[in-house]
């Protein structure tokens, strides 16, 4: 992408003044998300944020085009400004590191769940749980339906153990991950949990279910739910996806057949 050198300078100043805007206003998003310091918006992953991030990263690639075409004439003219292009690129990173951009969504959903024919169910409605952190909506369009949906990378997991043994095990996997258990019943085997992500202050409705499939099998479900009408931005399939994950680990791992 080689450029007259005339016009060299004045577009070295112009993606300059567009590297270090949109370098602040993606580190600010993602650092008033990590500090949970902006509770009107209720929830880890926005519109604003991620627009944010993709332009800093474009503007990043647009200068490294610029670079690998002019190095020698950028050298001379902003010597600061590959570093510039640099940090423009890692609030992309920064985003992987906390969210993972492979679980970034934003179908109209907030309610997921490995089983939608007969979903775990939650003891309180959603009014019920949300009762004293609900926030303003500032778009209705940001706005999700009500409803359970599935997930194409998650489902139900079988596994081969008693019930009751890996309920205790999802119940240990949930306060490994941190997780406040809210309501546990023993009997039908079932727990809710207000459940978070390490590097994601706000917390997500999850219940979770183990199931007898008899013959030594038992099958758990999950479902999670973000707690205001907002596109969840994947979070809910990042809550799945991390309990199952330490689930698998922890049964894999123990070292006695009969308890966690």
């Amino acid at each position: 992408m080689k450029i007259n050198e005339s016009k060299l300078p004045k577009l070295l100043r112009i993606l300059s003044l567009l590297a270090q805007i949109s370098i602040f206003f993606a580190y600010s998003t993602l650092l008033i998300a990590q500090a949970n310091a902006f509770d009107g918006w209720k929830y880890p992953v926005d519109f604003f944020r991620i627009l944010f991030v993709i332009v800093s990263f474009s503007v990043g690639c647009l200068g490294i085009f610029v670079v690998l075409g002019n190095y020698s004439a950028v050298r001379l003219l902003r010597p600061d400004f590959p570093l510039l292009v640099f940090i423009s690129l890692l609030p992309m990173g920064s985003l992987h590191y906390f969210y993972g951009l492979q679980n970034l969504s934003f179908r109209g959903i907030n309610d997921v769940s490995t089983d939608t024919v007969n979903p775990p169910q939650f003891r309180f409605s959603r009014s019920e749980r949300q009762i004293h952190s609900r926030g303003f909506d500032l778009w209705g369009a940001l706005q999700a339906s009500d409803k359970i949906a599935a997930h194409p990378d998650i489902s139900s997991v079988t596994f081969l153990a008693l019930p009751d043994l890996v309920y205790e095990c999802a119940l240990r996997t949930a306060y490994t991950l941190n997780w406040k258990v809210t309501i546990r019943d023993p009997i039908a085997r079932v727990f809710e949990v207000k459940a978070t992500n390490v590097h994601i202050v706000k917390s997500a409705d999850a219940v979770i279910r183990v199931v007898d499939a008899s013959d030594g099998y038992s099958i758990v479900d999950v479902r999670s739910a973000s707690p205001n009408d907002r596109i969840d931005g994947g979070f809910n399939a990042l809550i799945i996806k991390s309990f199952m994950t330490s689930l698998k680990r922890l049964l894999v791992n123990r070292r006695m057949l009969d308890h966690c």
